[in-house]
């Protein structure tokens, strides 16, 4: 995994260099692309991306967030996510890049369950060719 473009990821996390009238400092998005799942089964991916996700922010990490969506897309060749990320961050409802739907593999949201709670739901999602195949939900403890 790696990130699609990891100044435009800092940035979202940070909230510093983005407009803060288009990007929610609450509301955080994060955007990988994934190679070598081929071979994977399905509960085997989304398990690896729950792993990449609690690694790359730790419970700490996420204290002063309501909401962040970790967005996996798959990695191809010829294909430049990284064009459409700004725009479609900004301008889609769903922050998903836009004419990518079919690459789409996954996305994880935590998301504090109220205001001053110490757990986040986690929504983990896997898709196939842009159509939902697989759901898991739980709640994780937050320091």
């Amino acid at each position: 995994m790696q990130p699609i473009s990891d100044e435009f990821n800092r940035q979202y996390i940070s909230g510093k260099g983005l407009d803060t009238n288009y990007f929610n400092p609450n509301d955080v998005m994060q955007y990988y692309q994934v190679s070598n799942y081929e071979d994977l089964a399905d509960n085997q991916i989304l398990s690896e991306l729950e792993v990449f996700a609690t690694t790359r922010f730790p419970s700490y990490k996420l204290q002063q967030l309501r909401k962040l969506t970790l967005l996996f897309y798959k990695k191809k060749m010829f294909i430049d996510y990284q064009d459409h990320l700004y725009e479609s961050a900004r301008e889609n409802d769903n922050r998903r890049l836009e004419g990518h739907a079919k690459e789409l593999l996954a996305s994880i949201t935590l998301e504090r369950t109220n205001k001053n709670s110490k757990n986040m739901s986690r929504k983990s999602v896997l898709y196939d060719n842009g159509k939902f195949k697989m759901k898991l939900i739980d709640t994780i403890f937050v320091r």
